[in-house]
């Protein structure tokens, strides 16, 4: 039986939800953006010796509701992130980035969706107010490394979840080292000299965020390795460790400012990120 065609009027209302979806979808890079610069400035501060602390999205949204405005920022910060996952989400099902229907095209967009999930339980989060009863991510990884070992084969498992987290670390430094970083940028309305910085603050951006999770692929490792959810651990955790090595505070330093880069470069996103509506 052949496959019926959407309505006109269905179609017609996707095209009239899109510019919405959209306007959505940047108001979550720029609320991503958001985050970072602060994680990441504080986590500078740690370094520099002038205060901050070293903590995960979770601790910079606690941050941010305990500054001026802070309820609204909050809101708004939890508005945005809910869009980037109905973005995210829609985008990957309906293939409006052009990514193809190929497997691996197929994987792409369905790591696409996970990460929008991942970004709306974090905006859920911000319109709660970080409730105490939340807790961390270095708390949740463990909860959920825990459960991993108490499963067949459990060790194992969390190793090869340590090794994915690797191998996604790998492509944040290729994407860093390559053109990836301006792909999807509207590169001449931003103009020569700032599309320059704008790219060169990307790749900063996006190489210390590879570095943050390269440090949980490693406790996650060791996690599996050592049967101990103790080992295992988020941001706030891998820039604790990055802090205390030989070099810790040249290396705090480094990364904390990569991730206020990487911060800007997202909300430059928001601003010049080519974002085909959905059903045009």
């Amino acid at each position: 039986m052949a496959t019926r065609a959407p309505s006109i009027d269905t179609t017609q209302a996707i095209r009239a939800a899109s510019p919405a979806l959209v306007f959505l979808g940047r108001a979550g890079y720029a609320a991503k953006g958001i985050v970072f610069v602060v994680i990441g400035a504080l986590a500078a501060g740690a370094a520099i010796g002038t205060g901050g602390k070293t903590t995960d999205s979770r601790g910079a949204l606690d941050t941010i509701g305990d500054g001026p405005m802070g309820t609204i920022a909050l809101i708004a910060i939890g508005v945005g992130l809910l869009g980037y996952m109905a973005w995210r989400l829609v985008a990957a099902a309906t293939d409006a980035e052009g990514k193809g229907d190929e497997p691996t095209s197929l994987a792409v967009r369905a790591a696409q969706a996970g990460r929008g999930i991942v970004y709306g339980i974090l905006g859920v989060q911000a319109l709660r107010g970080i409730q105490s009863d939340v807790g961390t991510q270095d708390g949740a990884a463990r909860h959920w490394t825990a459960r991993l070992l108490d499963m067949p084969l459990g060790p194992t498992l969390v190793v090869c979840t340590g090794i994915g987290v690797l191998g996604y670390s790998a492509y944040q430094l290729y994407r860093a080292f390559s053109d990836k970083a301006k792909k999807h940028l509207d590169l001449v309305e931003m103009g020569p000299t700032q599309a320059t910085w704008i790219v060169r603050l990307g790749r900063f951006g996006i190489a210390a965020r590879g570095v943050v999770f390269a440090m949980i692929g490693v406790f996650l490792i060791r996690a599996g390795m050592h049967e101990d959810s103790g080992e295992a651990g988020g941001i706030a955790q891998s820039l604790r460790a990055l802090g205390g090595t030989s070099h810790g505070r040249i290396v705090l330093s480094l990364v904390a400012f990569g991730l206020i880069a990487y911060g800007i470069y997202q909300l430059a996103t928001a601003r010049y990120r080519h974002m085909r509506a959905v059903g045009a």
